[in-house]
């Protein structure tokens, strides 16, 4: 099996969204967070102590992480709280991936279709700014 060059995760606290970008095309994976409802937002209220935020559920990023594979490069898209979890545990969890990420960028809820095109600009920026992979 070829390892993914560029893969794009798309994430917030229901649903990942992993877009493999390839000259063959996009192809995407969906992993629903079965937690959800246990752990999902929650919205801050006024004199409470801390960000009034759930914490992301570990089964879900782990599971993003195994989706995640050998891609050799990994884009991590979404609202801040997602994208910010699925960055740390993948330091903490697996240094491997980590090293791997090129970017960690804000997104608002897309289709498949604009996280393809967000990706293709992102991995195309940084790909003229360095020399031809082998």
């Amino acid at each position: 099996m070829n390892t993914p060059l560029h893969l794009a995760v798309w994430l917030d606290h229901r649903t990942a969204r992993l877009l493999t970008l390839s000259r063959q095309g996009v192809t995407e994976q969906v992993i629903h967070n079965e937690n959800a409802g246990a752990t999902g937002h929650v919205h801050h209220h006024s004199g409470t102590v801390g960000s009034g935020h759930a914490a992301m559920d570990r089964m879900f990023l782990e599971k993003i992480s195994q989706g995640i594979g050998e891609a050799a490069e990994i884009l991590i898209l979404g609202p801040v709280e997602a994208r910010s979890a699925l960055e740390a545990f993948l330091k903490q969890h697996d240094r491997q991936q980590s090293i791997r990420i090129v970017g960690v960028e804000a997104l608002d809820h897309s289709g498949a279709a604009e996280i393809a095109a967000f990706a293709e600009r992102f991995f195309n920026s940084i790909d003229r700014l360095r020399p031809a992979l082998n």
